[in-house]
This record gives C-alpha cells, structure tokens and sequence, in this order.
C-alpha cells in the first residue's frame, strides 16, 4: 500500500518500504514508556538503514537488545 503523488518534477512514493501488513495488525502495548538518549550522527544513520534492510524498526532492535541485556543482567 502505497500513496503516490504526482509534481511537475517528479513522482514521489511514500509507505513503500514499510511493513504494511505489520503495521495495520500490530496491536498497541497498554503501558508504554518512551525512552530518549543521545547516539552520535552517523551511528544513528548506519542503525537506522541496517534496521530498514532487516525490514525491522530501531523500536523492535531496541526493545529486543533491553530484554535480552535484562535476562543476562537482572538477577546477578
């Protein structure tokens, strides 16, 4: 699913590269919290296009990497 919007220069596409199917059935955690931090440019760049070629998000890679860290480190 995709929208397509016709200018005098181009054609531009939006909603290609996303998971459609996955964002339509995806069903909202009830308690959520937003976690913000710093990451340097060019790191934040490189993650974000690797996550695009794992068709996953930065949400999910970071999600799983808390949850793995915290099975490793929670009862130590």
């Amino acid at each position: 699913m995709s929208l397509v919007k016709q200018t005098k220069t181009k054609t531009m596409t939006f909603g290609e590269n996303r998971d459609t199917g996955k964002v339509l059935t995806a069903t909202p955690p009830v308690n959520v919290k937003r976690l913000n931090f710093n990451i340097d440019e060019d790191k934040h760049t490189r993650f974000k296009a690797a996550c695009t070629r794992q068709r996953t998000t930065i949400s999910d890679v970071l999600s799983n990497f808390v949850d793995q860290w915290l099975e490793e480190n929670e009862n130590k």
